[in-house]
């Protein structure tokens, strides 16, 4: 009974943890090769949301507009709700600002407002790109980019920075594009987009930003683009963009609140963009299914370790019965095989690797706390 009940808990994490180790292995053996896009945008949007962020704003504004020089791209701040001080950050560094009032709910409300407000701006440029508060470009950004052919949404590669938790979250998300998103796109899949240094063309934004109801506007957009059939890209290597993430356990949780907040909202809201998917392409669309049910894996990995070891135990006290004995074994490799994949990603020992992990799980405990104030609203991590 005890390794039945096991399976149907844990059916959704070891099918969601297959499908990775299916997609890192396409990575590898299908390396990326560097090709010629199909232009390089001329005439650019750079759209910052930004909520309370105050001074915070500056490191992203100021590069956005280094690398806009001589260059056709406008840079526009979208504050939801009065902000004074980054507004005045804002004018003096020569950024365009527009302001929501009333603010919220959420970052994909900001998305459809500035679609609806700023229309004509849509329809002059040839890229729009949305770039978070906390995020930085290269000076050379807009001269590396090129649009990768048949792309209607392109994914930045994203460099984290942070010390403690934030060490541990930029080595995930780096795993995740290096490892699974080089994987979807050599299947044809379509790649995550992870809400910041994400380049759309403008008719695509504009159909996707009313519909964005949830607080993972991001995980929301994929759905329902993928559901559409567009082509969601990475963006090549030489146009990455930084993005410096939350370093403590309070602040990953305030931002991890929103993110459970949203998985909840999606997975009741979405049912028939995720039927469209699983009709339109039927592996994909049930690796997003388990993707969805798996998350966070800070959590379930821990989880399916926990149950491994104790179907372990069980299977040893009943003289090791084959049903319990091959569940135990694959809950514990699934376990081991994520453990080596962001080890491999990083150089950092498996000391450091585990207690990151260790601080990550407990902000998504901590999270539970901040859910009240995500449910109804956008719950932003604090930043220095």
């Amino acid at each position: 009974m005890l390794a039945e009940l096991t399976a149907v808990v844990a059916l959704p994490w070891l099918w969601d943890a297959g499908v990775r180790l299916m997609l890192a292995r396409v990575a590898e053996l299908r390396p990326a090769r560097p090709t010629t896009g199909d232009h390089e945008p001329g005439r650019w949007l750079v759209l910052v949301p930004a909520r309370g962020e105050g001074a915070a704003v500056e490191p992203t504004l100021r590069t956005a507009m280094a690398a806009a020089e001589g260059r056709q791209v406008t840079v526009l701040l979208v504050l939801d709700g009065s902000d004074e001080s980054a507004h005045a950050l804002a004018e003096t560094l020569g950024v365009e600002v527009v302001l929501k009032d009333p603010a919220g709910p959420t970052k994909g409300a900001v998305l459809a407002w500035a679609a609806s407000v700023v229309a004509e701006r849509f329809a002059q440029v040839d890229a729009l790109m949305v770039l978070d508060v906390g995020s930085t470009l290269p000076a050379d950004f807009f001269t590396r980019f090129e649009w990768p052919p048949g792309a209607d949404v392109v994914q930045c590669r994203l460099l984290g920075s942070g010390d403690g938790i934030g060490r541990t979250v930029s080595l995930s998300e780096r795993a995740a594009q290096l490892w699974q998103d080089r994987g979807r796109q050599a299947l044809g899949w379509a790649v995550r987009l992870r809400g910041t240094g994400t380049i759309y063309r403008p008719q695509v934004l504009r159909r996707v930003a009313p519909e964005l109801g949830t607080s993972v506007e991001d995980t929301e957009a994929t759905l329902l683009l993928a559901s559409w059939g567009a082509r969601l890209a990475l963006g090549p290597e030489g146009a990455a963009v930084a993005d410096v993430k939350p370093e403590g356990v309070g602040e990953a949780a305030r931002q991890r609140s929103r993110w459970l907040a949203g998985q909840l909202g999606l997975l009741a809201r979405r049912s028939g963009a995720l039927l469209r998917l699983v009709h339109r392409r039927p592996l994909e669309g049930a690796a997003f299914i388990a993707e969805l049910l798996s998350r966070p894996l800070s959590v379930t990995g821990p989880l399916r370790l926990l149950a491994g070891s104790g179907l372990a135990v069980a299977a040893s006290l009943h003289g090791w019965p084959p049903w319990e004995s091959a569940l135990a074994a694959v809950l514990l490799v699934s376990t081991t095989a994520d453990l080596y994949l962001l080890r491999k990603t990083g150089v950092t020992s498996w000391r450091a690797l585990l207690a990151g992990l260790l601080s990550l799980s407990v902000s998504w405990l901590v999270a539970v706390a901040f859910l009240p104030a995500a449910l109804f609203g956008w719950v932003r991590g604090r930043r220095p």
